[in-house]
C-alpha cells in the first residue's frame, strides 16, 4: 500500500498546454501529482494517475487536448468547463463541488475560473503506451 497526504506533496506551476501543434499559456494553475508512475515498485501497475489541480482566481487551463483521457472531479469553488464535441460542437457547463466531468481521448477542452476564489478538482489520467504521461 502506498499512502500520504496532499498537503506533503510538492506543488508545481502548470505554465503551457499544446493544442494543434502550438503551445498555449496556462494562467494562475498549480498541481500536485498525488500518484504517478514513480510511486512503488513493479507491484505497481499503474494504469491511472491521480493529481490535484488548483485554478487561481482569473486562472485558466487553454483550449488543449491529449490521447489519454481523465475525469475532472471539483472538491471546491467553481469553473467554467468548455469541451469541443465530436461533431465539432461546442459545450459549456458550469461546475461545482461535487461535480465530475470525463473527457475522451483528443477531446479538446479547457477549464476557467472567472470566480474570486481558487477553484480545486482532482484529476484522474490513465496512464498510456509507456505511461510517461503519469511521470511528473
Amino acid at each position: 500500500m502506498i499512502s500520504g497526504n496532499a498537503k506533503d506533496v510538492k506543488e508545481i506551476e502548470m505554465t503551457e498546454a499544446s493544442y494543434q501543434g502550438k503551445k498555449h499559456k496556462v494562467v494562475n494553475t498549480r498541481l500536485k501529482w498525488l500518484t504517478h508512475r514513480n510511486l512503488g515498485d513493479e507491484s505497481y501497475i499503474h494504469n491511472h494517475a491521480l493529481r490535484q489541480v488548483t485554478v487561481g482566481p482569473n486562472g485558466y487551463i487553454p483550449t488543449h487536448n491529449h490521447k489519454h483521457t481523465h475525469v475532472w472531479y471539483m472538491l471546491s469553488g467553481s469553473a467554467v468547463i468548455t469541451a469541443i464535441n465530436k461533431a465539432g460542437e461546442t459545450e459549456e457547463k458550469i461546475i461545482g463541488p461535487g461535480d465530475f466531468v470525463y473527457h475522451y481521448s483528443y477531446e479538446p477542452h479547457s477549464f476557467s475560473n472567472n470566480s474570486s476564489e481558487p477553484a480545486v478538482f482532482l484529476c484522474c489520467i490513465d496512464c498510456i503506451d509507456g505511461k510517461e504521461n503519469c511521470i511528473p
